[in-house]
């Protein structure tokens, strides 16, 4: 073995020797060429000092017998060679292989893998640096960029294997992080949804016949009359084409009191599932209690969305105590459709009607806003032209702010400084899941939650500790194989 490190020494030497003659040579040349020389002398370089570390780190005495899960195994002198992935490029590896004790035929071990924290051929750099770039772009891309910088890249199945073995932490990670110390006197949260287009059965089982045409035909023609022997049916006006699967996104943060009044926010921080609401709200409210509430810490809690049922009714069970709020974008949005039907042919007088009803609201006149909501569906008759729409616009409006109308109290609520609109999540869902789930041309299977939770853990800015929580954690291996993307179907879903 002393040879074997005297071997990998001379090759360091050298690679040193090159890389330094790369920079004293006296050839001419432009500093872009010399960069693109000098990386890959470095990452030789490189390769050459991971194999001095790997072969010292086999050097190492150990003991002849170890007890691991329960079992008990002895080193063999069998060993095993194979190529490890790191962040420099693959190097040859090999080490003693450990057998069960009494089961020479038997599972074996590899002591020196899990001494150093290797990942099933990987080290543990170059899946937190995959899975990274995964988690902010396509898989294509983050293996193209990855080989940009690495100069090799690793296979897409191995990729997904990455993001699954990684993404099977992030959840643990975040219910186990320490709750910020420094938190303003206010809690506000916030919650939205937004849809992942999801592969549907009827798309996965058409991608899985066969593409090639017979006997050399041309494949531009093929496809053109596959398409009138198998017409797709015409989208009827308010039919969507995503197959949606939809994401619920929750964000808490705090406010702090300054001599100004609230600022903030303060320690942001957002969890998102696609496994429906109720199991963000148990999420978002462990989360909430994590950082004190229920104790009495924060001098008001804050809760903020649009007018989804399902949001409202699960706050009361999980924030009924909380200062409640209809997001002030939607309330304005259903004014303009009811100035359209008082002020039919007026454009000015539209503008100036919504300014008027939204005074009202920031002042707290909201009878008087749904006084006049009232007169206007008296006065349109149930008969005439375009009035039984204008009436079904009146009524849908004036019951959805009776329903809310608790949740509508703007006046209070600026007059505490707390926030009137949903902003925060707005922008949240869009960066967590519209940037990276929801591109053109994707089409997901409804089991990349993983992957969801990988992107929390990075926009909530734990990335680092993310890598240190994983590289004290017990040696992570990868899944032999990804988890199946199965198909879904928004549509049985949503009529069962």
């Amino acid at each position: 073995m002393a040879k074997s490190i005297n071997h990998h020494r001379r090759q360091v030497q050298r690679a040193f020797d090159k890389a330094l003659r790369l920079a004293e040579g006296r050839k001419k040349r432009g500093l872009n060429e010399f960069e693109r020389e000098l990386c890959t002398s470095l990452l030789k370089l490189g390769r050459a000092l991971v194999a001095l570390f790997l072969a010292q780190a086999v050097q190492r005495p150990r003991a002849a017998s170890y007890k691991v899960g329960g079992e008990r195994f002895v080193v063999s002198r069998d060993s095993r060679t194979s190529k490890l992935g790191t962040l420099f490029g693959k190097v040859s590896f090999t080490r003693p292989v450990a057998r069960r004790m009494g089961s020479p035929r038997g599972r074996c071990d590899l002591p020196v893998d899990r001494e150093l924290g290797l990942c099933s051929g990987f080290s543990l750099g170059v899946v937190l640096a995959v899975t990274r770039l995964c988690a902010q772009m396509a898989y294509a891309s983050a293996r193209t960029t990855f080989e940009q910088f690495c100069d090799w890249m690793p296979s897409p199945r191995a990729v997904l294997r990455m993001v699954d073995a990684v993404g099977g932490e992030a959840r643990a990670f975040m219910d186990q992080a320490a709750a910020p110390e420094d938190d303003g006197d206010v809690l506000v949260l916030q919650v939205d949804a937004k849809g992942a287009p999801t592969i549907s059965s009827r798309e996965r089982a058409r991608r899985a016949r066969p593409h090639r045409v017979k006997n050399g035909k041309n494949r531009r023609h093929h496809r053109r009359r596959r398409r009138h022997e198998y017409p797709r049916p015409r989208r009827t006006p308010g039919k969507k084409s995503k197959n949606a699967n939809m994401a619920v996104v929750g964000v808490l943060y705090t406010l702090r009191s300054t001599d100004e009044g609230l600022d903030g926010p303060v320690n942001k921080r957002m969890v998102a599932t696609f496994a429906g609401h109720r199991a963000l709200f148990e999420w978002l409210h462990a989360q909430a209690v994590k950082r004190g509430y229920g104790t009495g810490k924060f001098k008001h809690v804050h809760f903020l969305a649009d007018g989804a049922k399902t949001i409202w009714k699960l706050q009361q069970e999980f924030f009924p105590d909380a200062e409640v709020c209809l997001d002030w974008y939607h309330v304005v949005e259903k004014l303009w459709p009811v100035a359209k039907c008082i002020h039919r042919k007026d454009r000015t007088k539209r503008v100036k009607w919504v300014e008027e009803q939204k005074k009202r609201l920031r002042s707290g006149s909201f009878d008087a806003l749904m006084t006049e909501l009232y007169v206007a569906l008296e006065q349109t008759a149930p008969t005439g032209p375009g009035n039984k729409h204008r009436r079904k616009v009146l009524t849908k409006t004036i019951n959805h702010f009776d329903k809310n109308r608790k949740r509508m109290r703007y006046q209070r609520l600026r007059r505490l400084d707390l926030d009137i609109g949903t902003g925060v999540v707005e922008g949240a869902v869009r960066h967590l899941v519209g940037i990276r789930f929801d591109g053109p041309g994707m089409r997901w299977g409804n089991r990349r939650e993983r992957l969801l939770h990988i992107r929390c853990v990075l926009i909530n800015g734990q990335w680092d500790e993310f890598a240190s929580y994983l590289a004290a954690s017990s040696q992570m291996r990868l899944p032999a194989q990804p988890i199946p993307a199965k198909p879904y179907d928004a549509k049985q879903r949503k009529a069962a």
